[in-house]
């Protein structure tokens, strides 16, 4: 018997919050002279993004089904998407040496290699899915405790922090190489998050605002923010302290989850960040195509960054809807790349 899981307003609230935090972390405006901006956002939207796919994990399914299903969900619309991404750009400058080389990288899948560096997210998250599957199962296996799990994965943390950069910039046969494949030199890091995501996913999942909880995050996350000026950015391996980075990724991620809580009690904000929340896989997949080719586009006409910036940021969002909108109404594309599973 299939039970269908009702969605939860406030997690469609915080994912569209994360997407719109994506789509702009690539904009010009917070990219430039990455200052402030750049790293406040940077500090905690990705981690955002790994906890909460970490909610609604069920590492009781069997090994197979979970594999089938993050191979669906996540590579297929991945090396689809990007394989046609390589072959229009044949089509249109007819090198063939470029368009091998494109593939190959499609099948390494570190993010500085791809043309859409935002599709680098897709190929780690099924990594991070099947190893953390296992590393519940062994939880689960021994019996271990809350305790326990709590300073295995804070191990892990440690681990993945000093070794974050030790994969950047390897020469292997002549060829530079910023990552592993699918980004596997980042596991540790990425895989705490996604950990944390599950561990504390029943308060998560809980619909009531809770204003302290709120508080006290926000007033943290400001606060190491005021006094220092540490971010994160795990695609570029950055990861500037392992006590202020983690606390301003774990203090922003619940603070978007604990404002969505309070968010959800109103109509425009579940129409319309959940509306991006929902389908968020979309919105990564096709932001780079409006918002890169626009800024290029537009440039050669203007300097006047800022305002190409906000030009861009739109595009990415308006271009997104259209995309979103054509996928909800072709089947093929709807089953491809639609959010359709509960959050």
């Amino acid at each position: 018997k299939i039970i269908m899981q009702a969605r939860l307003p406030h997690i469609d609230i915080a994912r569209g919050i994360g997407i719109l935090l994506m789509v702009a972390g690539h904009n010009w405006i917070i990219l430039s002279g990455k200052g402030e901006l750049y790293r406040i956002v940077y500090s905690f939207h990705i981690p955002l993004f790994f906890v909460l796919s970490g909610i609604f994990f069920n590492y009781e399914k069997p090994l197979g089904k979970t594999l089938k299903e993050k191979l669906q969900v996540l590579l297929v619309p991945y090396f689809l998407t990007a394989g046609v991404i390589e072959m229009i750009s044949l089509f249109f400058n007819s090198k063939i040496n470029s368009f091998t080389n494109g593939l190959l990288w499609i099948a390494y899948g570190s993010g500085p290699h791809l043309r859409w560096v935002g599709f680098w997210f897709l190929p780690h998250l099924f990594l991070v899915s099947i190893f953390c599957w296992v590393l519940l199962g062994i939880f689960k296996t021994y019996g271990l405790n809350k305790r326990f799990q709590t300073l295995a994965l804070s191990a892990m943390l440690v681990i993945g922090w000093f070794s974050i950069r030790s994969f950047w910039g390897i020469s292997f046969s002549g060829v530079k190489l910023n990552g592993l494949p699918f980004s596997a030199d980042i596991l540790l890091v990425s895989s705490f998050y996604f950990m944390l995501g599950s561990l504390a996913g029943d308060w998560i999942k809980e619909r009531q605002f809770q204003p302290v909880p709120f508080v006290i995050a926000a007033a943290v996350f400001l606060i190491l923010h005021a006094a220092t000026d540490f971010t994160t950015d795990l695609n570029l391996r950055r990861y500037d302290n392992l006590i202020a980075a983690t606390a301003l990724a774990v203090t922003g991620s619940f603070m978007v989850i604990a404002a969505s809580k309070f968010l959800a009690h109103f109509t425009a904000a579940k129409n319309i960040l959940g509306y991006f929340g929902r389908n968020s896989l979309a919105v990564l997949i096709f932001h780079s195509f409006f918002q890169d080719n626009l800024f290029v586009f537009l440039s050669e006409y203007t300097k006047r960054y800022f305002y190409v910036g906000l030009a861009t940021f739109t595009a990415a969002m308006v271009g997104s809807i259209l995309v979103i909108e054509i996928i909800n109404r072709v089947e093929f594309l709807g089953k491809m790349y639609g959010n359709s599973r509960p959050n």
